[in-house]
């Protein structure tokens, strides 16, 4: 080999050297990035909900699961593209879990809140002011009200005013019916009046939208669940083809114009999906 071939193949070794390198860095800012981002919305999110885990360790089980169960169901069913989704569908599904549990939360709370207004109009009747009523509420009802009344009066006993203190209520639930309660409450501090009547005038207009709401729900399931059917039939057959007709249906996935054909299914399976909730999603 002369001289000159050896010093092009030096440069070509330090060229995909440096190329390797510089892949190598740019792969581990930017997962530092991922594990910021995913940690800081991950302890937000938690913490909202009164889950104290580790975000840390959430991100190492699931870029474990990143990394781990592609590979292990390529043993089992040979496909690029289906490990691809299945990549995909794990990287997603740690945000789609916190929303989850989010709404049930969210959900729990609303169906909590016109007993609680009760409970409260009946202890001010009863002669308590509302301090003794937050604490009695926050010690005897259940969680999630239970936590966020108990959040509410641990800040009071911290010093924060009680203005602030369940203003900090209505940003954590974000809810339209804990905005008018915690209206309700400022004003009363505010300027006085009767109490006890208005929270039980809310608890029974918050329980009458919550059975609207229910009503509405139960007339528009069937429409859900034709959507979920529909969405998941073109699904089952291409599952049912792999089965029957393997070499047929194999190319979907083992060609670029079965990939592109998947993809485009994909969007429309989405757009028609998100198109009979939108139809059915009727709200009060």
């Amino acid at each position: 080999m002369g001289a000159s071939e050896l010093g092009i193949a030096l440069l070509v070794f330090l060229s995909v050297a440096a190329l390797i390198y510089l892949l190598a860095q740019g792969s581990r800012r930017a997962l530092q990035r991922q594990q910021q981002r995913f940690t800081k919305d991950a302890q937000r999110n938690l913490t909202d909900m009164f889950i104290f885990a580790d975000p840390g360790l959430l991100w190492r089980m699931n870029l474990a699961a990143l990394l781990l169960i592609p590979p292990l169901f390529y043993l089992v069913v040979p496909s690029l593209s289906v490990v691809i989704l299945l990549a995909l569908m794990l990287a997603v599904a740690p945000r789609f879990l916190l929303r989850h549990l989010k709404i049930r939360r969210f959900n729990r709370l609303h169906d909590q809140l016109p007993d609680t207004l009760l409970m409260m109009a009946s202890a001010l009747r009863g002669g308590a002011n509302l301090g003794q009523t937050l604490e009695g509420l926050a010690r005897d009802m259940s969680a999630p009200m239970s936590q966020e009344l108990s959040l509410v009066v641990r800040e009071q006993r911290l010093g924060i005013p009680f203005e602030e203190a369940v203003a900090h209520l209505a940003e954590r639930v974000k809810s339209q019916d804990f905005d008018l309660v915690v209206s309700a409450l400022r004003i009363n501090r505010e300027v006085g009046g009767n109490l006890a009547d208005t929270l039980l005038r809310l608890g029974e207009t918050v329980r009458k939208r919550l059975m609207m709401e229910q009503k509405i729900k139960a007339l528009t399931s069937q429409g859900k669940l034709q959507g979920l059917v529909m969405t998941a039939l073109p699904i089952l057959i291409v599952l049912a083809l792999l089965r029957i007709e393997p070499q047929a249906a194999s190319a979907l996935f083992d060609t670029y114009k079965g990939w592109a054909v998947l993809a485009i299914a994909a969007v429309l399976e989405l757009l028609g999906y998100w198109g009979i909730r939108k139809i059915v999603s009727i709200e009060v």
